[in-house]
């Protein structure tokens, strides 16, 4: 390279002479002189194209936007290119060269012969990374993320990968979802601070399922996902902020809206899965993942029983006669199923629907929902005590009239009434709220029943939560009334004043 170097410089004397007399003179002999030397001076600019694509030139070229490169600048002034128009030029030219070079690379596999060495890759990628924001440095980027060579070890700058990531998290760079795929495989650190670059934005935020979506969607993570290492990773993680968390709704939101992105991008990247669901979900029952997988909105309503009975039997099964086999046991059930928590929704709405008596399957699947660590005996416990609820505000609705003291009573929630288990409390509020919301004699009282069933903030949160999210599984199914839907979204903003 040096000895090239030094032959190049002595040349280039020679040949600046030589431009500057052809520039001056158009005599006869000074056309016969450029015929001539014509194909050495082509080959000249061949040997200075090919010495300039090399990386020490690299940086010295790239420098050249900041610093005066005399030698560099009085050549292309004596080709008659002004620096301004010669230096992107040659960049851009150098980058394509650079990025055909390595997708021949990935292409050629273990032909050494033609591959780039992967000392050269290594070098190439540490030269980036205090250029990866420019523009035309995003091909180059991207070609090095998903040239993979044959080497056992990664061959990568560690610095492209830091600052690749945050360059991708901050915005600064785009990337094909393919270039964040090989990003997270190749470099497990940046799939963690993807993570935890959303979940700093869920905690910073207010929680709203619309919000939530458009974090999630702007993260790259559902489409990258589709990869089922990404997905397994991501999963795993979020199985641990809820044990973390206790179970934040926020977290149980997010994997919600995670979800059904995950499986829109799914669906959008092929028809046909190119991975069995037991690879996405292996401690779930793959019969259990592909009821769970059916939308409620792709089912006819008066099918919808059916399916929240299939579900809640396979759970029960499971997790009561301890029957999962090489499958997971409770917790990896009740995991699996929050994932779908749309089947939750519906079964709760389902139960204030019907005239007739509560069915057992859709009592254990809601209580199972809410307290999956619950024995079968306190299970039981539960699903009495919401069949009791059920069957006093049922008989609330087939009488003339009834007062916003009448729904509370209902309820359990009046002060004579003996304290319910802490985990009835969430699943009975749901029960109230769904009642107030579809039964149309409750809409006068909605504000007042809320004001008397919400004493404490937490549970004020909580109710300003289940809103949102019925507002959004609304949007989604197009199932509820318009007289519904107006009244939940004025409780919200009502709800979000007071927080």
């Amino acid at each position: 390279m040096a000895q090239d170097s030094v032959g190049l410089s002595s040349d280039y004397q020679f040949w600046m002479q030589k431009v500057s007399t052809w520039d001056q003179a158009s005599t006869v002999e000074t056309q016969q002189d450029t015929c001539l030397h014509l194909p050495r001076f082509q080959e000249f600019l061949r040997q200075m194209y090919e010495a300039l694509k090399e990386m020490g030139l690299l940086c010295h070229v790239l420098s050249a936007f900041r610093f005066d490169i005399r030698e560099v600048g009085l050549f292309t002034q004596g080709l008659g290119y002004a620096p301004a128009d010669y230096y992107p030029g040659l960049l851009k030219n150098m980058v394509l060269s650079l990025v055909s070079e390595l997708r021949e690379n990935h292409l050629n596999g273990f032909n050494t012969q033609r591959r780039m060495t992967p000392e050269r890759v290594r070098a190439l990628s540490r030269v980036c990374v205090p250029l990866i924001t420019l523009p035309d440095f995003e091909p180059l980027v991207e070609a090095l993320l998903t040239c993979h060579g044959c080497e056992p070890q990664e061959v990568l700058w560690p610095e492209f990968f830091d600052a690749v990531s945050e360059a991708f998290l901050l915005k600064k760079i785009s990337l094909p979802t393919s270039a964040v795929v090989c990003l997270w495989l190749r470099h497990l650190p940046s799939l963690e601070k993807a993570m935890l670059h959303l979940f700093e934005k869920l905690i910073s935020s207010e929680r709203n399922f619309l919000r939530i979506e458009r974090f999630v969607r702007d993260s790259s993570l559902p489409e990258a996902a589709c990869h089922p290492a990404i997905f397994r990773i991501v999963d795993e993680t979020f199985r641990y902020a809820l044990l973390e968390t206790d179970g934040a709704p926020e977290i149980l939101a997010t994997i919600q809206v995670f979800t059904r992105c995950f499986l829109e991008a799914l669906e959008k990247e092929n028809k046909q899965l190119k991975f069995a669901l037991r690879t996405y979900f292996p401690y779930a029952s793959p019969s259990l993942v592909t009821a769970l997988l059916q939308h409620p909105k792709d089912i006819p309503q008066g099918l919808w029983h059916q399916s929240l009975q299939h579900i809640s039997e396979m759970l029960r099964e499971i997790v009561e006669d301890q029957t999962h086999g090489s499958y997971g046991g409770p917790s990896d059930c009740w995991f699996a199923f929050i994932h779908f928590g749309g089947w939750a929704d519906v079964a709760a709405e389902q139960l204030l629907r019907s005239e007739a008596d509560p069915p057992e399957a859709v009592l254990w699947l809601l209580a199972f929902s809410y307290s999956p660590r619950d024995g079968s005996q306190q299970r039981a416990q539960t699903m009495e005590e919401v069949k009791a609820v059920l069957g006093r505000l049922l008989k609330l609705l087939r009488s003339p009239g009834f007062s916003a003291r009448d729904v509370q009573a209902a309820a359990g929630q009046s002060r004579e009434e003996a304290p319910r288990p802490l985990e009835c409390g969430p699943l009975i509020r749901r029960l109230l709220l769904n009642f107030l919301l579809w039964a149309p004699g409750a809409h006068a009282i909605a504000q007042e029943v809320i004001t008397l069933m919400a004493p404490t903030r937490e549970i004020t949160h909580e109710i300003t939560g289940f809103l949102d999210q019925t507002l959004y599984r609304w949007d989604h199914l197009c199932t509820a009334a318009p007289a519904s839907r107006k009244l939940a979204s004025e409780l919200l903003t009502e709800l979000r004043g007071q927080v």
